[in-house]
């Protein structure tokens, strides 16, 4: 099954090599409301700011604070971000941190081998199965170093999710590569009796772009 968030492939929306996640996974930036504030004596006392963790739009605190406290509370600060031209192998790459600090945490991690063109075969690869199902405890230990979806595929982050997702699917399917969506946006499935052509990661991705960008 491909999911939108991962990749290995790139799910970008697999995208997660588990969810979508996806993803997020991997792209255009996404715009973020960041707070401002001059320098001089005329300052107001808290400017508007723009929460990632949330979602949620508010005011920043006034004062010599050096915002430390608020990214130590983000649960995407440091995290490695990936765009949805991020290609598999660079995609692998970056989540290295996360593969080793899983492996550190007891799941089962193998390395690529011949299973990804153009990479070393050394690095370690996607474990199998849902690391939020299967391995919740080392999955909540290693997040801060899993690469996060390229924005444009985080349904939380993208208003116009489930029309560039219903765009992705259809492209797929109008250029050959014969899928079918899962419920909810969270990926697509090979119709049954499908054999994918060579060039399927191409298309997918090459599908994604034209479907999630502006």
């Amino acid at each position: 099954m491909r999911t939108v968030m991962s990749r290995t492939g790139f799910r970008s929306l697999r995208l997660s090599r588990e969810k979508l996640l996806l993803a997020s996974g991997a792209v255009t930036a996404v715009m973020l409301l960041a707070g401002c504030s001059g320098s001089g004596g005329n300052d107001e006392p808290g400017v508007d700011s723009f929460d990632r963790s949330t979602g949620t739009a508010g005011k920043a605190e006034s004062g010599g604070g050096d915002g430390a406290d608020a990214k130590a509370d983000d649960p995407e600060a440091g995290r490695p971000q990936l765009r949805m031209d991020t290609s598999a192998v660079e995609e692998v790459r970056m989540s290295q941190g996360y593969f080793r600090c899983l492996k550190e945490h007891g799941v089962k991690v193998g390395k690529m081998g011949s299973k990804l063109e153009g990479g070393d075969p050394e690095l370690l690869a996607w474990p199998n199965g849902n690391m939020q199902v299967d391995h919740p405890e080392a999955e909540k230990k290693c997040l801060r170093k899993k690469p996060l979806q390229p924005p444009e595929t985080d349904p939380k982050k993208n208003p116009n999710y489930m029309g560039d997702y219903t765009d992705w699917i259809g492209c797929m399917n109008k250029r050959g590569l014969k899928v079918d969506p899962l419920p909810n946006g969270e990926g697509w499935n090979y119709k049954a009796g499908t054999t994918p052509p060579r060039n399927a990661d191409q298309i997918d991705q090459e599908c994604m772009i034209e479907a999630f960008s502006e």
